[in-house]
């Protein structure tokens, strides 16, 4: 099989279109067309419905979608292996995460991974829990970063890193004072939420029915930034690990909220991979090196929950 032919093919179905394809491979879509055509031909069978509005793929072009996905992660690891073999921990690292951490954790992790090992390149991707456990199971991904998995037949967790789901209030609204109350009379405030592919908005909305309460976003969006500004603007209560808002915490702009709801409490940030996957000894490397930091930053995010409590509670409290 042609492997530039089966590149071409897997783009196209990504992108669902040739032209897409085209543009993003910088080759000319006349050229990736014959390609395919002659993959087609040498398989004997139509791999593409191509339509006026782009191209679908063919019950035979699932089937070579499925397998060609795992073929071209099996040959990035050959160019990585090669790569090690040229100089020790090279290569490159597709790392594919929620927002909560990319403000903080996992830049400086990366930096910090950089600085030992210079040669190493990371591609870095920004999706929800569900895209991300997606990416995983298609291969589009060595590594993911991910709240609150469960179970996927196809993926493993690697290490956990206990990120508690909190929420927070603008300094100066009613309940930065430290006052005790549950999530029930926490939703009768104004509050955000991201949208229901995140983990965050399935816990709330999961415990909420359990307490009877009534979920009412103010607004709903899949960037937790645009949420951590509409936030501010407009008085309201958002969901998110202290992580998500290290930098806000630090400088004064959200406190914590004297929340009472346990069922916040065992939310986890876990680095996962899928199952029966090789790595590359500088993906390998790299998971192992971000586990030796969830200690360092679970006490960081504890140390400014502890801080901002003692600067804005006013009342006594059990927390």
């Amino acid at each position: 099989m042609n492997l530039n032919a089966l590149k071409y093919f897997l783009e196209v179905a990504k992108c669902k279109s040739i032209r897409r394809a085209s543009e993003r491979l910088h080759v000319a879509a006349s050229a990736i067309s014959r390609q395919i055509s002659a993959l087609e031909h040498e398989l004997d069978c139509v791999l593409l419905d191509r339509r006026s509005d782009g191209v679908r793929l063919t019950e035979a072009g699932e089937r070579l979608w499925a397998h060609g996905l795992k073929i071209d992660a099996q040959l990035q690891l050959v160019q990585s292996d090669i790569d090690d073999l040229r100089a020790l921990h090279r290569g490159k690292i597709r790392i594919v995460t929620v927002e909560g951490i990319t403000e903080n954790f996992l830049p400086d992790v990366i930096t910090e991974f950089n600085g030992l090992y210079p040669d190493v390149q990371f591609e870095t991707t920004v999706v929800s829990r569900d895209e991300t456990v997606d990416a995983l199971d298609r291969y589009q991904a060595d590594i993911g970063f991910v709240y609150d998995f469960s179970h996927h037949h196809a993926i493993e967790v690697v290490a956990d890193y206990r990120q508690p789901l909190q929420a927070f209030v603008p300094v100066g609204h009613d309940l930065s004072d430290g006052r005790e109350i549950d999530l029930r009379g926490l939703l009768e405030y104004d509050h955000v939420l991201p949208d229901s592919s995140f983990g965050i908005s399935q816990l709330v909305k999961r415990v909420a029915r359990k307490e009877k309460a009534k979920v009412r976003p103010r607004t709903t969006s899949n960037k937790l930034q645009f949420l951590h500004r509409f936030a501010v603007l407009n008085d309201c209560v958002i969901f998110v690990p202290a992580q998500a808002v290290y930098c806000e915490l630090t400088q004064n702009i959200f406190v914590p909220v004297n929340l009472q709801c346990p069922a916040f409490d065992f939310r986890k940030l876990s680095i996962a991979r899928r199952r029966q996957r090789a790595l590359s000894p500088a993906t390998e490397l790299f998971a192992e090196f971000a586990e030796t930091r969830f200690a360092a930053w679970e006490e960081r995010d504890q140390a400014a929950l502890g801080a901002a409590r003692s600067e804005w509670w006013s009342v006594e409290s059990s927390d």
